[in-house]
């Protein structure tokens, strides 16, 4: 039933392109070749070619707005669960400024805004209630696994709805209030155990269904021309704790010196079965300060500063760096319970051909040790070498080299070729 509503949705669209009088029509189209060496085990590697093959349309009329998104990979080497599918990232159609007050979507949508982010299939709605307050409303399934054009099954147990009110009695003041429930129900799978003595079975895995439900309160004021605050806060009302609580200043003391400072809080909300469920979990606090000086419009210096206070330790970050148009230089420090850590970070375009042609470099190092008692470091350098090219405004060509080299990966080759192509037409008013 699921897929015909989806085959019917596309058929609705079609029509609509076809008897529609269009404004302007405009995408992008990418073609995307990456290669790398992966290592399977200690002694084992395995050499693979992908390629990507991606699209983005927009058709615009006065009210009008129908957009797409999406991709097609596949490996030449070896066949991969998922090769040749078409993934749809977006496919909505939306109804903007109804009566001067509403927009409408229907389709797969992204939804930002709040505690709410992620993607699903179903509708959502915005509503200009008056010139202080704005409604939005959202729901649908969720997205299968292999993001294909059709809707998941079991929609009562894998689905996101929420909703956002916004109230901004001024240009200076904005006040969110939104709420997110998500519930999804993972696919059962089989993989291999060993008992007591040795003995090697299949087992077939079922995760439990998973609920989220979280409401968020944020707002930004703009107190004076040269200071901002911002300040937002989560709450899980299934485990009824705080999730998150930030509070953020920034602040112009003249035309070349800013400040920034910021108080962050964070109690860790991850879906059962994680990967990061193997690591110690805790809440912690985050405070952070920054100045920057802008010595002139290419030329500026930079640093922050930041202290996280866990349970029963404390961590200290830190960045300093300079920047001079295209061209950057930063060195970082790590010390504490998350680590010791010292490198550098340099990033360079340089613009040639009237901007026609970009070669770029990025090179890192650093040296890290996971507890202070371990006695020897460990060395890490990544760096890549790449050049864009682009002769005409809606072509662009580009290629780059990476190269990563730890205690644990001697040499990691990796290297991407894309091609570009943007388009604009316009068409009957």
């Amino acid at each position: 039933m699921y897929s015909r509503i989806m085959k019917f949705f596309l058929v609705f669209l079609v029509l609509f392109i076809a008897t529609a009088s269009a404004q302007t029509f405009s995408g992008r189209v990418t073609s995307s070749f990456y290669a790398y060496e992966r290592a399977d085990s200690i002694d084992n590697t395995s050499t693979h070619a992908r390629g990507y093959q991606g699209f983005q349309f927009d058709y615009r009329t006065k009210n009008i707005l129908l957009r797409t998104f999406g991709q097609v990979n596949s490996d030449f080497n070896t066949t991969l669960d998922g090769d040749g599918v078409l993934r749809m990232y977006s496919l909505y159609l939306q109804w903007r400024n109804f009566a001067n007050r509403v927009d409408l979507k229907l389709g797969r949508q992204p939804v930002f805004g709040g505690i709410s982010s992620g993607t699903f299939d179903g509708a959502s709605v915005q509503l200009k209630a008056a010139k202080w307050l704005r409604f939005k409303a959202f729901g649908g399934g969720l997205l299968p696994a292999t993001q294909e054009m059709k809707l998941i099954d079991d929609l009562d147990k894998n689905f996101l709805m929420g909703g956002q009110i916004s109230y901004i009695p001024n240009n200076d003041l904005i006040i969110n209030a939104s709420y997110n429930l998500k519930r999804q129900n993972r696919l059962g799978y089989n993989t291999r155990r060993s008992d007591e003595y040795g003995n090697v079975y299949t087992a077939f895995i079922e995760p439990r269904e998973q609920e989220y439900q979280l409401v968020s309160l944020d707002g930004y004021w703009s107190a004076k021309k040269n200071l901002t605050v911002f300040t937002r806060h989560d709450f899980d009302l299934n485990h009824d704790q705080l999730t998150r609580s930030e509070f953020n200043v920034n602040a112009a003391v003249n035309e070349k010196i800013s400040l920034t400072g910021t108080y962050l809080f964070r109690s860790p909300l991850l879906p059962a079965n994680s990967i990061f469920s193997v690591f110690n979990i805790a809440t912690n606090s985050e405070v952070e300060g920054g100045i920057n000086y802008r010595m002139n419009q290419k030329l500026s210096f930079y640093v922050n500063s930041a202290a996280i206070m866990y349970d029963a330790d404390n961590s200290l970050r830190t960045t300093l760096g300079v920047t001079r148009g295209n061209n950057s230089v930063q060195y970082f420090l790590r010390r504490g319970y998350a680590g010791i850590m010292d490198g550098f970070n340099l990033s360079s375009w340089y613009p040639m051909l009237g901007g026609k042609l970009l070669p770029n470099l990025m090179i890192s190092w650093a040296k890290y040790k996971i507890d202070e008692d371990v006695e020897d470091s460990i060395n890490l350098f990544s760096g890549s070498l790449g050049v864009t090219y682009k002769p005409v405004r809606s072509i662009s060509v580009s290629s780059q080299v990476f190269l990563l080299s730890n205690k644990f990966y001697e040499k990691d080759y990796r290297f991407i070729m894309r091609l570009q192509y943007w388009f604009f037409m316009r068409g009957n008013k």
